[in-house]
């Protein structure tokens, strides 16, 4: 991988950008690992300790192949875009442009034009304590992402692990304000924030940081929620997929909680679809609490 990556260096940044995309793409194929929720699970061949069910996640193709198998689907997928573009195409119809921002959302947000978007479609991170840092962890060290790198980058994303420190949301933007108080005000939220403390104080969570984390994630999706009606044109839609959590026992109606903030924020509600399918519960609410699914949605709100 070594030569791989200084034949890189010598290519034009065009051929470079490919190369390194394929490669993040089939870094997980080629390791002994592979995500599993929240986690990456070691394969026996590791040399990493097991827990009690030894994984072995099958064949793990060679670099090389791997690499010649991934840049043959790319060359397919760019073959197949020279020829069709969409379904039904248009004449004189102007495409959008790509723009991508680095950065946390509470960061880039406040810093886009008002009222200057049609559309909004998003998937936040849930309120489910993934933490993507651990998930993305061979990505993030093939990217040079130090220890000190990881936990600044774990504190700046929307709060949904155990690991995120309350923020300073006034801070970032003093004009945050009506959002923390919609959040503060949203009575479903006040009473699992409640609850929550009152198990962390009976000892009953699993993990003390859990009430901060849950409060985190709703008062920065409120400021996320604020931006986005800001940034929208009105009557233009915001569509958004998120699922339902439980802790301790009590499932959390998030698509409840932050569509009664958007209500506050300048969002009509249009409607909220619900999967067929409902999301289950960690082992450990499932042998304490029994099984409750929980619902997996799609929200539709419309800017007012």
């Amino acid at each position: 991988m070594g030569k791989f990556l200084a034949a890189i260096d010598e290519e034009t940044d065009g051929i470079r950008s490919v190369l390194m995309f394929a490669l993040l793409c089939i870094l997980e194929d080629i390791s002994y690992t592979r995500k599993d929720g929240q986690y990456l699970r070691w394969d026996h061949r590791s040399g990493r300790r097991q827990g009690k069910k030894v994984f072995n996640k099958g064949i793990i193709p060679s670099f090389d192949s791997a690499m010649r198998l991934k840049l043959k689907d790319i060359v397919s997928d760019i073959a197949e875009t020279a020829t069709q573009h969409e379904l039904f195409p248009q004449k004189n119809v102007k495409r959008g442009e790509m723009r991508l921002h680095r950065g946390s959302c509470l960061d880039v947000l406040p810093k886009l034009r008002a009222s200057s978007y049609d559309c909004i479609f998003t998937s936040p991170p849930y309120c489910n304590r993934y933490d993507y840092t651990r998930t993305y962890a061979l990505e993030l060290a093939l990217l040079g992402v130090d220890e000190e790198h990881l936990l600044n980058l774990r504190q700046q994303m929307l709060s949904c692990t155990v690991e995120n420190r309350a923020k300073d949301l006034l801070g970032i933007c003093p004009k945050w304000s009506p959002a923390i108080s919609a959040a503060e005000q949203q009575e479903i939220l006040r009473m699992v924030l409640r609850y929550l403390e009152e198990q962390n104080a009976r000892d009953l969570l699993n993990n003390t940081g859990i009430p901060r984390m849950v409060k985190g994630y709703f008062y920065e999706m409120a400021c996320v929620i604020f931006e986005c009606a800001r940034v929208l044109k009105r009557g233009a839609p915001l569509m958004m997929v998120n699922d339902n959590v439980r802790y301790a026992g009590a499932s959390i109606p998030v698509d409840i909680i932050l569509s009664e903030i958007a209500c506050e924020l300048g969002f009509a509600i249009e409607t909220i679809l619900v999967l067929p399918n409902g999301k289950g519960n960690s082992s450990q609410q499932m042998g304490a609490h029994g099984r409750d699914a929980l619902r997996k949605c799609v929200y539709i709100w419309r800017r007012t």
